[in-house]
């Protein structure tokens, strides 16, 4: 019996039901010493207290018994490109069942859980607006997920945890969690990467370099849109319609400028331009909206700053996305004011070609 497996399982286990070792040691009959024993490695559990353990735990002996070896980096990455496949092309359901079977077959791998996590709360907001409470449950699932993560200590995967569950956390308007995980995270703002990527280059290591710059660069571009996104939304709310749009054209000068995003800054230059009853104007920024749309590319080949950086959904994958996308757009009811504006017509007419050849 693998001493430290069993050890981190009961660990694992006894925490995802927020029980405590004495709370779990008086449901067998044993002492709480005994528990902290199994938990940190210095013994195991009797053979005669697997079955009740097993009960107290909620899962079989198989499975309290079950060490499978540890994935790499490199399986769980193949496990998730073939996760994702089933989410795309056999719908929210399917993938799910396979990542129970994943999580089932490899109960003690962390980076698995923080994989699994992240799909879960990808796909589960492509069910639709209708399902929004089937949404709300399977983001609840993605956090249970990513809480085992963060108790695991594992000093790569927590932090990225911490930061998953800030942000499924502020969606779901649990502020205060949010806010709690942000603050753990306050000592980790500070990012080594770009030193290490001059560490790279002094090293003639230029092709790791340019990898990681090119990743960094995308992420940090990501990064700005997102705050100017914010500082638009809280101009917007201040009633301050010119520096809301300063912003968001910023955006799309990045958006267009580095080919990245779909055209977020032009969309919500329409949505604005609307709500001041300025139609001509955001039937203009539609039709850039609709124009940026049909001619991003579904890879970085053709991205003079960013060629070679793989996405992480594949081209297949960026299509069926892009078909949902454009779908959306035709069905979207507050683009419904434009209706007649030639900009407005010609965007929606160009759209409805573009679904059948995507």
């Amino acid at each position: 019996m693998n001493e430290f497996s069993i050890g981190s399982t009961i660990l694992r286990l006894r925490k995802g039901k927020g029980v405590t070792q004495e709370q779990l040691a008086g449901m067998i009959g044993i002492s709480a010493g005994a528990v902290s024993k199994w938990e940190t490695g210095n013994s195991t559990p009797d053979i005669g207290i697997l079955a009740p353990l097993a009960r107290a735990l909620d899962i079989s002996l198989n499975e309290l018994l079950s060490f499978e070896k540890e994935l790499s980096e490199t399986e769980v990455t193949q496990l998730k490109n073939e996760l994702t496949e089933i989410f795309l092309h056999c719908g929210f359901a399917d993938g799910e069942t396979k990542c129970k079977e994943c999580l089932h077959k490899y109960p003690n791998s962390i980076v698995l859980k923080f994989n699994v996590a992240g799909l879960i709360n990808m796909y589960s907001m492509l069910l639709g607006d209708d399902l929004a409470e089937l949404i709300h449950e399977k983001k609840q699932d993605a956090l249970s997920l990513l809480y085992q993560v963060v108790d695991s200590k594992d000093t790569k995967y927590a932090h990225y945890a911490l930061f998953l569950i800030a942000s499924i956390q502020m969606a779901l308007k649990n502020y205060d969690e949010s806010e709690k995980c942000l603050k753990e995270l306050s000592n980790a703002f500070i990012d080594p990467m770009t030193l290490y990527a001059s560490l790279l280059q002094r090293q003639d290591k230029n092709k790791e370099a340019e990898s990681l710059c090119k990743n960094l660069l995308l992420q940090y571009l990501n990064h700005s849109t997102a705050m100017m996104t914010i500082l638009a939304d809280i101009s917007k709310h201040n009633h301050d319609f010119d520096k809301s749009v300063l912003y968001l054209e910023a955006i799309h000068k990045i958006e267009s400028t580095f080919r990245i995003g779909l055209c977020s800054g032009a969309y919500k230059l329409c949505r604005i331009y609307i709500k001041e009853g300025k139609k001509e104007i955001a039937a203009q920024w539609f039709k850039t909206y609709v124009d940026g749309l049909l001619s991003t590319g579904y890879d970085n080949e053709n991205n003079p700053y960013l060629e070679h950086l793989q996405l992480e959904i594949n081209v297949e994958g960026q299509r069926i996305i892009r078909k949902k996308l454009f779908q959306t757009v035709l069905d979207e009811p507050h683009l419904k004011v434009l209706a007649g504006i030639p900009e407005y017509v010609q965007a929606i007419e160009e759209l409805k070609v573009a679904i059948p050849e995507v």
